[in-house]
């Protein structure tokens, strides 16, 4: 049981025949990967049918669709750049700095020295590559394409079951990585720079959206065909509204995007008021969501709670102060 709604919301995309949607095991969740981003020629799309897919995407799974948002990202990234991505290799974007961490990084005579910490590495052994900012001194990045399949894993840290399934586990690196398994893509100081930089938060947010609506096909399976108390069919209506919302900030944004009409120095406000409003409609839907399922709902059915729980986790990555601050002081 799905919900429409008068913002026409994309169908869920097709998980990979038998796939248990709590099997944790990396080679179990790269062949979903790779099933989901097969559905889609990702690097072709225009804005208006990139959000459309990726709010599919959301609406299939909520952890697969961060693990599969981080392949398509790469994708992209590499065409931006130009470069090709290593034929059949699965991808992500590991560039989190939470609290102070990040990569450093030397040049040697075979390859480059990597040294630091990466949090949120999300597909942490499973990914086959991943694209890695790293810093060679306090101002100046690149952007490197690095084998990570390898890489030392540290799982202890993630406390919480939302979004287990996504892996997003720390690496700690102190160790020579040769030429043969890094390539740099684009110029210094080309992955902070890039046109597509701040419009990738339109990307995010459109996958929120998706989890919005799987979180919201879940209530509605969870309520049933009966008709609801007049109590639970106002928490459904305040719910219909929010991802409304959230989904009509995201389509506004990509027809935007499309026009080509947003010069460069209002790419970064666009995508920031796009993803404060439907992070904010997000979390209240979430609320309505809680209010729909009461306690016996988040401690009886797993699909719903567990894709409330995913979903809370990953809309945090949007810091709301730090957005209302920069959206406050803009002219």
């Amino acid at each position: 049981m799905t919900l429409t709604t008068t913002v026409p919301l994309p169908a869920p995309l097709e998980l990979p025949p038998g796939h248990q949607r709590d099997d944790a095991d990396p080679a179990v969740l790269a062949r979903a990967v790779r099933h989901l981003a097969a559905q889609r020629k990702w690097t072709a799309l225009a804005w208006p049918e990139l959000v459309e897919a990726l709010e599919a995407l959301g609406r299939t799974d909520v952890p697969l669709s961060r693990l599969t948002e981080g392949h398509v990202d790469a994708l992209r990234i590499h065409a931006q750049a130009g470069t090709t991505p290593s034929a059949g290799c699965l991808y992500g974007v590991w560039a989190s700095r939470s609290r102070g961490t990040g990569i450093r990084a030397g040049r040697t005579d075979a390859g480059w020295h990597l040294e630091g910490t990466l949090r949120f590495a999300s597909g942490a052994g499973l990914l086959d590559r991943a694209l890695v900012p790293v810093w060679l001194d306090d101002e100046t990045s690149v952007l490197l394409d690095v084998a990570v399949r390898d890489w030392p894993v540290d799982d202890s840290a993630w406390q919480t079951s939302a979004m287990r399934l996504s892996h997003s586990h720390t690496i700690h690196l102190d160790h020579d990585v040769p030429d043969e398994d890094a390539m740099q893509v684009g110029d210094a100081g080309f992955y902070l720079g890039r046109p597509g930089f701040f419009p990738g938060g339109v990307g995010v947010a459109a996958v929120w959206v998706g989890g919005g609506a799987r979180v919201a096909d879940l209530v509605r399976q969870h309520v049933g065909d009966a008709l609801p108390s007049p109590a639970v069919q106002l928490r459904l209506g305040h719910l219909r509204t929010e991802l409304v919302t959230a989904a009509a900030a995201v389509a506004a944004a990509a027809v935007r995007l499309d026009s080509g009409d947003v010069p460069p120095e209002g790419l970064q406000a666009l995508a920031t008021e796009t993803r404060a409003v439907v992070g904010a409609a997000v979390r209240r839907l979430l609320d309505q969501a809680r209010a729909v399922a009461g306690p016996a709902g988040l401690a009886f059915d797993g699909p719903l709670t567990h894709a409330v729980d995913d979903l809370d986790l990953y809309v945090r990555q949007q810091s709301t102060d730090g957005d209302a601050l920069f959206l406050g002081g803009l002219r």
